[in-house]
Order: structure tokens, then C-alpha cells, then sequence
């Protein structure tokens, strides 16, 4: 195996903690001893536990010594982020000779100081900074850069762009594949938001089901509510299971007139909002979720919460899946009015994905001139794959 198979397996290795390490990120290390073999892998499973590269070098043991280490993101250099020594202390301590690393780590406790640590150790370290490890741990990239959650934006819709009938419902526009995937994409971001009229309408719970074939026991998801009337019953899944999972309200703080004593009492968190002009002020939202180490958010509608993220220019990627369906214009749209006249104004991404689930077809996008767009490579061709 060459240096990209090990750090491919590195990778691979680091996709294990995909649904239990936020806020931490996603790391895999592999430690290939002086005659080329492989003798320690390692991932972080979830907040406290070893990190990568303290679980390779505890399988790696004596054959460390003078062997490579390979590892998706920059070794940890403090206390505050490692149960036990910091990792590049470990590192220089086992008698590593060489290090590959994927990418330098945006906390600003690290961020190349590492690097500098090893190579005053006298250890060989190259640092790849290739764009496809920083995809791969985009929402804590995206939170360290800019204190705020990253914000995937899920639809579900028919062929012509409808989210519900005209008379409201929507069950079940996507098959069952589909929504399986969405309860990943939920236990991956680690909070899932939906507007007031979604929480009214649909009464749904928001939380990540169906994900015993990935083997691991998801993280507790928050669930947020945008509901500047602050209309939110007491009786609805959402208030009645805040004591089993998060729930926070976000509302207009001009609305506060004795209702939030009633969600607070079922251990809802109600957080007053200033409003922007056209509602409630997003990134407020969104700094107040990143204070929470809210790394990752899904909004999952309906098409004005959609409409809101677009306009201001928050979303960071987007999923959509294609049920092989059609409604008509009298059914709802996806997204609501973003007064776009002409076409040059029209809000641009570029598809980096495209995927089957069951009969439903996935497309994911990022926004043109992102890192996730510059990674799957603008105008390159994509390959369809099927799942489910």
C-alpha cells in the first residue's frame, strides 16, 4: 500500500464516529510499522474518549517505535481536548518517526502549533491540506471559522417541486429508503430545525430512528423550533418529549407574555429573538446554537423556513429528494418567494452528488464557490449511485 491507501483507510477509519463525535471532529489514524505493515488503527468514537491516534498507538504498542503515522486531521497539542496527554506529546513519546497528516486543524489552539511540536521533536511530518478531508469534517471546520452551526438544508419533494398537496398533506411524498437517510443526515448534524408551521401541521418528534444496521447508538439530537409567535403547544410531540431530547424554541422576545412558562415547566428551552425586518434574526439564531457547540444543522422546512435560510445566504449545502412524482402547481412550493426577476440572479450550486434511494432520487448541492463545490470539482462530470 501506497501513502494515499493508508490514508484512504484512514479515512475510512475516521467515518466511524460519523453519527457519536460532535462537537469533536471526525478523525482515523494508522500507524504502519518500519517494515510497511500495518500495526495500530484508530478513530474517535465520541467526546471523551481516546482520540485517534492514542487508540492506534495503544494497538501499535512497541511497533510504533520508527514506524508512520497517517491521520485525517492535525494531532491534538492540550489538555482540554484529550482525556489523557495531548496527542502530539503521544506521538513523540512512542517513537513515531514520520507523520501524514490530511489537514491542519481550524481551532485556533492548534491550527499548524502541532506541527511545529513534532518537527521540533525531530519527527518528518508532511501535511497533505487536500480539500476532501476538510469535506469530510465540514461542520467542525465550518463552526471553529466562524462560531456558527453548519447548515445542511433537506427537501423532500415531487418532480415539479411540491412539498404538499393544496390541501397540506404530505405523507408520505418519499419512500421509506429516503427517510431512513434523513434520520442519518439528523444523528450526523446533531440538530434538526423546522419551522412554527411544520411543528403545527406535522406535530412531528424529530427524532433519529431506524439507524441499528450503523451499529453505534446515536448522539441525542436537538430539536429547534422557528416560531416567532411563539405558538408551540404544550400538547405537541415536541413539548411533551423535551425531557427525552432537546428542544429549543427560538421566538420573536417581544412575544414573551406568560406562554414560554408553559414549555419551560416540560424542559423546553424558549430563546427570545430580535427580529431583522423579515423575521426572526437568523444568525442570531444560529450564533446562539453555535454557543450551544451546535456544529451541524439540518433544516427540514417547510418552504418559507427554506425560503428564509436561502435568502440570507446561511445555507451551506443542500439535499434534495425526487420522489417520481408529480402534484401541479396548486400544491405547495418547496421554497417560497425569493423575489429572484431574472435568471442571472437566481441563487447558484453546484451538484456534487447524486444518488438512488429505492425509487427516490438524491441530489446534493453546495453553493458555487464553496469548499464542497470546489471539491467535487465545478462542471466535472458526476457518477449516480444507488443505496437503499
Amino acid at each position: 500500500m501506497d501513502r494515499d491507501s493508508f490514508m484512504g483507510l484512514a479515512r475510512s477509519l475516521a467515518e466511524r464516529g460519523r453519527y457519536t463525535a460532535a462537537p469533536n471532529p471526525l478523525v482515523g489514524a494508522v500507524v504502519v510499522g518500519v517494515g510497511g505493515e500495518i500495526v495500530g488503527r484508530g478513530w474517535h468514537v465520541r467526546p471523551g474518549e481516546l482520540h485517534a491516534e492514542a487508540m492506534a498507538l495503544v494497538e501499535a504498542g512497541e511497533d510504533a517505535r520508527g514506524a508512520t503515522m497517517y491521520v485525517t486531521l492535525e494531532p491534538c497539542n492540550h489538555h482540554r481536548y484529550s482525556p489523557g496527554p495531548p496527542c502530539s506529546e503521544a506521538i513523540v513519546r512512542a517513537g513515531i518517526r514520520r507523520v501524514v497528516v490530511g489537514h491542519l486543524d481550524p481551532n485556533p489552539w492548534m491550527n499548524g502549533r502541532s506541527i511545529e511540536v513534532l518537527r521540533e521533536a525531530g519527527i518528518e511530518v508532511e501535511v497533505l491540506g487536500e480539500p476532501v478531508f476538510e469535506v469530510q469534517n465540514e461542520r467542525f471546520f465550518w463552526r471553529k471559522r466562524t462560531g456558527r452551526p453548519f447548515v445542511h438544508l433537506k427537501l423532500a419533494t415531487t418532480l415539479d417541486g411540491r412539498i404538499a398537496t393544496e390541501r397540506g398533506n404530505s405523507e408520505w411524498i418519499t419512500g421509506k429508503e429516503s427517510r431512513r437517510e434523513v434520520h442519518r443526515l439528523r444523528a450526523e448534524a446533531g440538530a434538526v430545525l423546522v419551522g412554527a408551521g411544520t411543528a403545527r401541521t406535522d406535530d412531528p418528534r424529530l427524532t433519529v430512528r431506524d439507524l441499528g444496521e450503523a451499529g453505534v447508538e446515536p448522539r441525542r439530537v436537538k430539536r429547534i423550533v422557528l416560531d416567532p409567535r411563539l405558538t408551540l403547544s404544550p400538547k405537541s410531540n415536541l413539548a411533551r418529549t423535551a425531557g427525552e431530547e432537546p428542544v429549543i424554541v427560538f421566538a420573536d422576545h417581544k412575544r414573551f407574555d406568560g406562554r414560554e412558562r408553559a414549555l419551560k415547566v416540560l424542559g423546553v428551552e424558549v430563546v427570545g429573538v430580535p427580529a431583522d425586518g423579515r423575521g426572526l434574526d437568523l444568525t442570531f439564531v444560529l450564533n446562539e446554537l453555535g454557543a450551544r457547540e451546535v456544529s451541524g444543522l439540518l433544516v427540514e422546512g417547510g418552504g418559507q423556513t427554506a425560503r428564509h435560510f436561502l435568502q440570507r445566504g446561511l445555507v451551506n449545502k443542500v439535499s434534495i429528494f425526487y420522489a417520481p412524482k408529480f402534484v401541479g402547481s396548486s400544491g405547495v412550493p418547496s421554497v417560497g418567494d425569493l423575489g429572484v426577476a431574472s435568471m442571472a440572479d437566481a441563487l447558484r450550486f453546484t451538484i456534487s452528488d447524486v444518488r438512488r434511494f429505492g425509487e427516490d432520487a438524491a441530489v446534493t448541492l453546495y453553493p458555487v464557490g464553496s469548499a464542497g463545490a470546489r471539491f467535487a470539482g465545478e462542471g466535472e462530470e458526476w457518477d449516480v449511485h444507488r443505496a437503499g
